[in-house]
């Protein structure tokens, strides 16, 4: 039903000739700006990068959103040459700063440089990719989205949670949409991970480690330090706790009424945050007695595909392709809707 592209949300720079050295474009990401400066995106960046970084909450205005923006827009250009009905979306902090300059950004014909050398002999290339129309939502709205239109969980009202890496987000959700008095928008896993590093260095030289090192391994539960491997386990709990404890409970405190509690039917959590256990048995610890907890399927997927169901609508019999597209802190997803198959989102 959906085809969707994951690249992890880095950059790097670099200006070498690099040969045949991935296996396909998502691997081989290589793209050139408008001052032909080459950058490694994604999984080339991992591979190949001596410090890739990402940023945090990026502008339309970023170096990296647009890099990141380009190699999304190039993927999806993979399945179909058509026009393309473009949805993304931003934070509720930052949507209203950020809509008119991503519509601006991304609404034109696209010409992008890549070097198609990385994964196969073709040399440096150029695509043009047509982006005829770009909705800009709130991203709990897109995850909002693919809950009432495509999952298999049926709740009439609930609290939608997304545990982002640079933000975390709430909100309760009615059939009519997203309570506008309840939207939560604050700290996001990134809390946990920067205080975990700065408690790891108190024993550890940790040397140039970027923070999308210290972010993997506190994914992975353990870091490669002086070529000793350091287990994460014990230091990713204790700060996942006391993030939920000093970030995440009061801040539902604070938006959540009696009320609220009373209407609602389930507890919806998406985003990155969602595969870590430690985290959801504290709101199992919190919410459980009064509602279920619902962690979805590919949780870190759900914005991405909510998009797409949107452009479908916007689109209605027009012959374009509907994409969604969230470029997110950690990841950037791509998802694309396929023909003649999505006539219940229309």
């Amino acid at each position: 039903m959906f085809k969707t592209y994951v690249i992890p949300s880095i950059v790097e720079v670099n200006q070498l000739e690099l040969n045949q050295i991935a296996p396909d474009l998502i691997n081989g990401l290589r793209i050139f700006d408008e001052f032909n400066q080459g950058y490694l995106i994604g999984n080339l960046a991992l591979s190949e990068g001596l410090s890739p970084q990402k940023m945090i909450n990026s502008s339309p205005d970023d170096r990296d959103y647009k890099l990141l923006a380009k190699s999304a827009l190039l993927l999806a250009s993979e399945e179909s040459n058509t026009a393309i009905y473009l949805t993304t979306g931003f934070p509720s902090v930052t949507y209203q700063i950020y809509r008119n300059k991503a519509i601006e950004l991304l609404q034109t014909n696209h010409l992008v440089r890549y070097d198609a050398n990385v994964f196969s002999n073709k040399g440096i290339q150029e695509k043009e990719i047509p982006v005829a129309k770009v909705f800009v939502l709130p991203e709990l709205m897109g995850s909002d989205i693919f809950i009432r239109a495509a999952s298999s969980e049926k709740v009439d009202s609930y609290f939608l949670l997304s545990l982002g890496y640079g933000t975390f987000e709430a909100a309760l959700s009615i059939e009519s949409g997203i309570v506008q008095r309840t939207v939560v928008s604050t700290a996001g896993i990134r809390y946990a991970v920067i205080n975990a590093a700065r408690e790891l260095m108190k024993n550890h030289y940790v040397g140039l480690k970027t923070e999308h090192q210290f972010d993997f391994g506190f994914r992975e539960g353990r870091i490669v330090i002086n070529r000793e491997n350091i287990s994460l386990v014990d230091l990713r709990r204790k700060h996942l706790q006391q993030y939920y404890l000093q970030v995440i409970s009061p801040s539902l405190a604070k938006a959540f009424t009696d009320a609220d509690f009373a209407r609602a039917n389930a507890m919806f959590i998406v985003g990155g945050g969602a595969y870590y256990s430690d985290l959801i048995a504290m709101f199992q610890q919190e919410f459980g007695k009064i509602m279920p907890i619902k962690v979805l399927p590919e949780p870190t997927l759900t914005a991405s595909k909510g998009f797409a169901i949107y452009s479908k609508r916007q689109a209605e019999n027009a012959n374009v392709m509907q994409v969604g597209l969230d470029i997110g802190n950690a990841n950037t997803v791509v998802t694309i809707l396929q023909e003649d198959v999505f006539k219940q989102f229309a």
